[in-house]
C-alpha cells in the first residue's frame, strides 16, 4: 500500500476523485464530510456573542457560544454519524487573548492537540 504523509491526505483524494471522474473509471460514490475549523484566536472558553466572558446568568439563558467544549462535542457528534469524516484547522488557532498573551503557544497547542484534528494547516 503506498504511504501518503499526512499533509497530503486530502490533496491525493481530491486528486483522486478527480482523475477517476475524468478518465471516466466506474467506481462507488462517496461522500467526503470535512469538519473544519479556523480563526479560533485562542478563543478556549464559551463567550458571548460580542465576545465578552460569559456570566452564569448568559449560561442559564444559553447565549454562550464557542469555546473548546462545544468544538470537540459537537465533532465526536458528527463523526459518529459520518464514517470517514476528518476533522481540519484552516489556522490562526493562535493570538487573540490572554491565554495566548500570558502562555504564548505552550497552552494553545497542548488544548489543540487534545482536540484531534486529523489536519492542521
Amino acid at each position: 500500500m503506498l504511504a501518503i504523509p499526512n499533509k497530503w491526505r486530502l490533496f491525493a483524494i481530491l486528486l483522486a476523485s478527480n482523475l477517476t471522474v475524468s478518465l471516466g473509471l466506474d467506481i462507488e460514490a462517496f461522500t467526503l464530510t470535512i469538519l473544519h475549523t479556523n480563526d479560533v484566536h485562542s478563543h478556549i472558553e464559551e463567550t458571548t456573542k460580542y465576545g465578552g466572558v460569559c456570566s452564569e446568568k448568559d449560561k442559564n439563558d444559553s447565549k454562550c457560544v464557542g469555546g473548546v467544549a462545544r468544538i470537540v462535542t459537537k465533532v465526536k457528534e458528527l463523526k459518529a454519524q459520518h464514517s470517514g469524516a476528518l476533522f481540519m484547522n484552516g489556522g490562526d488557532f493562535y493570538q487573540g487573548t490572554p491565554y495566548y498573551t500570558i502562555l504564548k503557544y505552550h497552552m494553545v497547542s497542548t488544548i489543540m492537540s487534545a482536540m484531534k484534528y486529523d489536519q492542521v494547516v
